[in-house]
């Protein structure tokens, strides 16, 4: 574990001599995350995820992964903090972060600047993945974390793969899924532009597409065989439906890349067709919207 996080302090002590005030708030791919202080400074608090050592390889392979991706130091990328190891548990300590974009939507929708702002901050971290040929797979409002400044962070990277493995597994959260994911094809990087796509709509709407529809069969069968989903309950811009049908091109092979519309946005932006809120307006936003964080 040292030889592969060689930047990242790794314990095998008991955690909760060094973690007090446990709080369970909210679940990854691969464990329960819990909100913690440091004993010895109360004040700082972290938010950790609890794994189980499980003897599978594969299993094991992919909590490495999730290391890793967290440990890379990239600005939109949840933060490696410190991991410690008791037993059969491994305790892998975060930056914590005011909240998710989904606990925003819990009070309202968000409005178009800020929901470009989050897009582009997204994109960033989606970028410097695929640059490093991994894909996410999971990317959706709840994997999304926001900070006191406006920051942007992509988190829970259990179910992230390499590209160049020939991945053909559904794999995801379906409503998020991209067709060629749901029709188990060989997909990429591709499949996360799809699910941002998704996830554009998701913020403005509140929900994603298809969020009526509970069967999960029924679901597969939608979203292969159906045209591609738009907005349904806000108001963009066309501008901004342009954007998410771009991202939610039913083609593979047509669908941009995270470089793409980093661009796409940059130059719409700078002629005014859409505005993009700064990382002040966007905690000023929170603020407002969840006062009681």
């Amino acid at each position: 574990m040292r030889k592969i996080l060689p930047k990242i302090s790794v314990r095998s002590s008991d955690p909760r001599a060094r973690y007090s005030d446990f709080k369970e708030i909210g679940t990854g791919v691969n464990g329960a995350v819990i909100r913690a202080a440091y004993r010895k400074k109360p004040s700082v608090q972290l938010a950790i995820k609890r794994c189980k050592l499980d003897p599978d390889q594969e299993y094991r392979a992919a909590i490495l992964r999730e290391l890793r991706i967290m440990s890379s130091g990239h600005t939109n990328l949840i933060k490696l903090r410190e991991v410690t190891i008791c037993r059969d548990d491994i305790w892998i300590a975060m930056d914590l972060m005011q909240c998710s974009v989904f606990a925003i939507l819990c009070q309202r929708g968000i409005p178009e600047e800020y929901t470009i702002y989050i897009t582009c901050e997204t994109l960033k971290a989606l970028l410097h993945l695929h640059s490093k040929g991994l894909l996410h797979r999971d990317v959706k409002c709840e994997n999304l974390l926001l900070g006191w400044n406006g920051e942007v962070k992509l988190a829970d990277f259990g179910l992230s793969a390499r590209i160049s493995r020939r991945n053909c597994d559904r794999l995801g959260t379906t409503k998020w899924m991209a067709p060629e994911v749901i029709r188990e094809e060989y997909y990429d990087e591709k499949i996360d532009m799809w699910s941002l796509g998704i996830t554009v709509i998701e913020m403005m709407d509140r929900v994603p597409p298809h969020y009526l529809i509970r069967d999960e069969e029924e679901l597969f069968d939608v979203i292969a065989t159906e045209p591609s989903p738009t907005f349904t309950y806000s108001y963009p811009s066309m501008y901004m439906r342009g954007l998410v049908a771009w991202l939610l091109d039913e083609e593979p092979s047509t669908r941009p890349s995270a470089k793409d519309v980093l661009l796409e946005i940059d130059i719409h932006v700078k002629n005014n067709l859409l505005q993009c809120a700064t990382p002040h307006e966007l905690a000023r936003f929170l603020c407002q919207v969840l006062p009681q964080y």
